[in-house]
């Protein structure tokens, strides 16, 4: 190098180039080139090292990691924040939680601030993730007692790690605690915590918080109506659920594919199956073209009211314009033609399955099976278990259950006996269903 610029390079363009080949994750690479130069006499620096740590971390080798910091503090090489904050991060990421509080703690005796993100990347990487509430708790108060001031970040780490863990009065008191303070709070924090109140059904409580967060200047996304619209839907408040829809649009925020599916799932449990059928057609003239989730809601919802007829002409027009169902989709069919007894016409869509290049499962087997043995077809139960086995699927519980349930209804009890036997023999463990209808 020095014969092609006239110079020797010094540690700074021997770190530019080590970190490039981090960043390509050529880590063994990175290795050998850190031996180079060390062989043409150049003395590491605090960033080479940090490279270093880095790159042991990435290949999990935490160990390693933990001996490069400990060799800058012999060299008088002070490591930083970034130093022990790639450390935590890395064993955080592997799990490793009591090495990483560890690390954190000799931070702090050494003299060394924590920064925001050093306490993000714990709180969320580690203590959350292992359900480390009461720790979080005493992390966010040492935070805050040292003077640091939290970040959206941190707010939408708080908010978001409480409500998983299923304490959403604690998310609610930071959230309320961000907001008088000025905090900064972004649409992550706020999205957060209306899905764990809506998942507690505090639906007023989740729409005071949309109300906060649209007076605090935070604009609401997607996120945050999906969550409220699939609060009022589980709730069957689908007056409610349509009003955020509408108020959703009046805010300039695009309604998703998820949006319109959660909003024709409620109207489809409320048999409001005329509006369902506006909003498919309002997705497709909005360039959102409906899926199987789509499709299959609609479906199960015209099964679950008992209108046949309609599932089955909603099933024909979208086959025919093109669209490819898939197993689920065949299943939530077969299941609604075999529970008003269509059985014949649940047969003929089983085997047409292969058409759509689609395998049948477990449960399509058993949903026929099942429907058979209701109308006393003996015979054509017993040929959807030979299929079972034929397709190498594994017979489960539920398999034995209806075949146990229809035989005896059929009077076959020593037939009956006979499959409970073989049952106990391929492991299978009887449930209190298998018992009481034996």
């Amino acid at each position: 190098m020095k014969e092609v610029f006239g110079c020797e390079p010094g540690v700074r363009s021997y770190n530019c180039l080590l970190n490039a080949f981090v960043v390509s994750n050529k880590l063994d690479k990175a290795e050998l080139f850190f031996k180079h130069f060390r062989t043409m006499g150049v003395s590491p620096n605090l960033e080479t090292f940090n490279i270093l740590i880095k790159i042991a971390c990435k290949k999990s080798d935490f160990d390693n990691a933990r001996k490069l910091i400990d060799n800058m503090w012999e060299m008088d090489l002070i490591p930083d924040v970034y130093s022990y904050g790639t450390l935590i991060n890395g064993l955080s990421k592997n799990g490793d939680l009591t090495e990483a509080l560890k690390v954190f703690d000799e931070m702090l005796e050494r003299g060394l601030r924590p920064d925001v993100t050093c306490y993000n990347i714990l709180i969320d990487g580690g203590l959350f993730s292992n359900g480390e509430v009461d720790e979080v708790i005493s992390i966010w108060e040492l935070m805050k007692g040292s003077g640091f001031l939290a970040d959206s970040t941190t707010y939408g780490i708080l908010v978001h790690g409480f409500c998983e863990n299923g304490y959403n009065n604690k998310s609610l008191h930071v959230l309320q605690t961000a907001e008088r303070n000025r905090g900064v709070l972004d649409a992550f924090a706020y999205s957060a915590m209306i899905n764990g109140l809506c998942k507690e059904a505090k639906l007023d409580e989740a729409v005071s918080v949309l109300k906060g967060m649209i007076t605090s200047g935070c604009k609401p996304n997607a996120h945050v109506y999906n969550a409220l619209i699939n609060g009022f839907v589980a709730a069957s408040k689908f007056e409610d659920a349509i009003r955020f829809f509408r108020e959703m649009e009046n805010r300039n925020c695009s309604p998703t594919i998820v949006t319109y599916n959660t909003l024709i799932n409620g109207l489809c449990k409320g048999e409001r199956f005329a509006e369902a059928y506006s909003l498919v057609k309002e997705m497709l003239e909005k360039g959102l073209k409906p899926g199987v989730i789509t499709y299959s809601l609609l479906i199960k919802g015209l099964c679950r009211s008992h209108k046949i007829e309609m599932a089955i002409n909603l099933w024909n027009q979208v086959t025919s314009n093109g669209f490819q169902p898939d197993v689920q989709m065949h299943n939530i069919l077969i299941h609604g033609l075999c529970s008003v007894g269509k059985t014949q016409l649940a047969l003929s869509l089983y085997l047409n399955m292969n058409y759509w290049n689609c395998a049948p499962n477990l449960v399509t087997h058993n949903t026929l099976m099942e429907g058979f043995y209701k109308d006393g077809d003996i015979k054509n139960a017993s040929v959807i278990w030979a299929r079972i086995l034929r397709n190498g699927l594994q017979p489960d519980v539920i398999s034995y259950n209806i075949t146990l349930k229809g035989l005896c209804s059929c009077n076959r009890i020593s037939v009956a006996i006979l499959f409970l036997h073989n049952a106990l023999t391929n492991k299978i463990v009887p449930t209190l269903i298998t018992w009481n209808i034996l």
